[in-house]
């Protein structure tokens, strides 16, 4: 397991921290949002930005600099614009972490001052996973810069992961053949959350609905569903919600309130029934990781289920684009 702590202890003790900022793509952009989400919801005076690649290497945050750690991912490693990001950010003066999956010389180790060789959640235990190594970066700066965070609060969630996640795998079959069979036959399906649960609400639309089953999806925010949104309702649109157990949960309760009423064909999945609350105060912070692995037993059974692998593409690594 990488050190985080010590990491962050030989940063801050060579420069003044005032800045964590994040920079991926897809989903590793995605995972990115729920340590900005704590940054932004504990902090008291460092800043943070949450930026798609190739928007930073463009149009980069003013308070990137001298005072910047910048996290960066790519699973293979080699993601172009990731790499840019990174060398963008170098150049800058700031100190740049990068997370990959993958061993061996990549752009990844190129352009960054640490490598964290992360693994994915089903492989491992939660806290060498992609976020989990994330939200522990964020988590250890806020903690040894300015005394905030919620630190040991967050460090025990994170031990709970390990087997709360697992049992609540197994635990969320039934509702995911469920899933597979209601809509198999779907050509739009509608990804709804909020919290740090939009995240992950955002990837499925992206990554796995229109990347790797070519079902049109979009994301709303259950904050904003009722300015706008709610109006495609009719009682056969398809919409799956992951349901915040923090601080927005009400804004999600408000959503599914409404769809009882004049929907048939909604899903939720609540952390709540598989034991997110006993996270205690913190358990919004992690909410995108527990929908990422539950999505994870609903994504397999899908696709088996429509006979569409998650791993077939028409032009994704098969032309230039």
């Amino acid at each position: 397991m990488f050190d985080v702590k010590k990491m962050i202890e030989e940063i801050t003790s060579k420069k003044e921290i005032k800045n964590i900022s994040f920079t991926g793509v897809g989903g590793s952009l995605a995972c990115f949002y729920a340590p900005y989400y704590y940054v932004t919801r504990e902090a008291k005076n460092v800043t943070t930005s949450y930026t798609s690649s190739n928007e930073f290497v463009h149009d980069t945050p003013s308070c990137i600099g001298e005072n910047s750690i910048v996290v960066i991912s790519s699973r293979g490693g080699n993601t172009a614009e990731t790499v840019e990001a990174g060398r963008v950010a170098k150049k800058l003066g700031a100190t740049v972490i990068g997370m990959t999956h993958e061993e061996g010389d990549n752009g990844i180790h190129e352009v960054s001052d640490y490598v964290i060789l992360f693994k994915d959640l089903s492989e491992d235990v939660y806290e060498v996973s992609k976020t989990g190594y994330i939200l522990r970066i964020a988590v250890e700066t806020l903690h040894q810069v300015e005394g905030t965070g919620k630190y040991e609060l967050m460090i025990d969630a994170m031990k709970k992961m390990n087997t709360l996640v697992p049992a609540a795998e197994k635990a969320i079959i039934p509702e995911a053949i469920q899933f597979s069979i209601n809509y198999k036959n779907d050509n739009i399906i509608y990804t709804m959350g909020s919290g740090t649960a939009w995240s992950a609400a955002q990837q499925q639309q992206i990554c796995i609905l229109m990347e790797m089953q070519w079902i049109n999806s979009a994301v709303i925010h259950t904050g904003e569903f009722f300015h706008g949104p709610f109006e495609i309702t009719d009682p056969d649109t398809a919409f799956l919600l992951l349901k915040s157990t923090g601080k927005t949960k009400p804004l999600d309760e408000r959503a599914i309130s409404f769809l009882s009423q004049y929907n048939h064909h909604f899903t939720v999945i609540d952390g709540e029934k598989y034991g997110m609350n006993d996270l205690g105060e913190v358990s919004e912070y992690f909410d995108y990781d527990f929908h990422t692995a539950m999505l994870g037993v609903f994504n397999n059974l899908l696709a088996d289920m429509r006979n569409h692998p998650l791993s077939k593409r028409k032009y994704m690594w098969k032309y230039k684009y």
